[in-house]
C-alpha cells in the first residue's frame, strides 16, 4: 500500500519498496538492534522472512515505511501504521538503527504515524513492547501512550518469550498535531 511521505522536521518517512528489504533486515535480524522485536535472529530467519519485501509495494491493509534523513537521504530506521477492520484502532511498529538511537527519532516517527493516522480516521493506537526494552517503554510514555494490558510474546522460529506491554493512546476529536 504505497501512500504519499510523511515529512517531519528531520525525517522523510516513505513507503516501502522492495529494494528496502535488505535494509529492514539489517535491523530487524540483528541480535542487538532486533534483540526485542518478533522477528527471529538472523540465522533463524527462513525463506519467508527474508523475502519478506517481495511485492511489498502491492500489499494491502498495512503501511509499512522506512524513514531517512531529509538531510542526506540516510536511512535510519522503519515503522508501520496497521489500521484495525474499523480505521479507528491503528497499531503502530518502529525500530531505529542503533547508530540514531537517544536523538528523538522514534519519538518523531511515532508522533508521524500518530498524525497520519489520525488524519485517515486512527482516534486509537497501540503499540505493542518487550517489557525489557527501556528505550522503547520510556518514548511510549513520554508521548502520553498508556499501559493497556500486559501479556507475552515469543520471538519467531525461537523458544525466546519475552513479557510483553500492550500501550494505548486515546485521541479527542478535535486533535491537532
Amino acid at each position: 500500500m504505497t501512500t504519499k511521505d510523511i515529512v517531519t522536521e528531520r525525517l522523510i518517512i516513505r513507503s516501502t519498496q522492495e529494494e528496502d528489504g535488505p535494509f529492514c533486515l539489517s535491523i530487524w535480524l540483528d541480535d542487538e538492534m532486533g534483540k526485542y522485536l518478533s522477528d527471529p535472529p538472523r540465522e533463524k530467519a527462513d525463506e519467508a522472512e527474508l523475502n519478506f519485501a517481495k511485492g511489498i509495494e502491492k500489499q494491502e491493509g498495512w503501511y509499512p515505511f522506512i524513514a531517512v534523513l531529509k538531510e542526506n537521504g540516510d536511512y535510519i530506521g522503519t515503522c508501520s501504521a496497521v489500521p484495525g477492520d474499523d480505521q479507528k484502532h491503528w497499531d503502530l511498529g518502529y525500530c531505529v538503527h542503533k547508530k540514531y538511537w537517544r536523538q528523538g527519532y522514534a519519538a518523531e516517527m511515532i508522533k508521524a504515524l500518530i498524525d497520519f493516522g489520525y488524519k485517515n480516521g486512527g482516534r486509537k493506537f497501540t503499540a505493542d513492547v518487550a517489557r525489557e526494552n527501556e528505550g522503547s517503554n520510556a518514548v511510549l510514555k513520554k508521548l502520553g501512550f498508556y499501559i493497556e494490558k500486559e501479556g507475552t510474546f515469543q520471538k519467531r522460529l525461537t523458544d525466546i518469550v519475552y513479557e510483553q506491554y500492550t500501550y494505548r493512546l486515546d485521541l479527542e476529536e478535535n486533535f491537532k498535531s
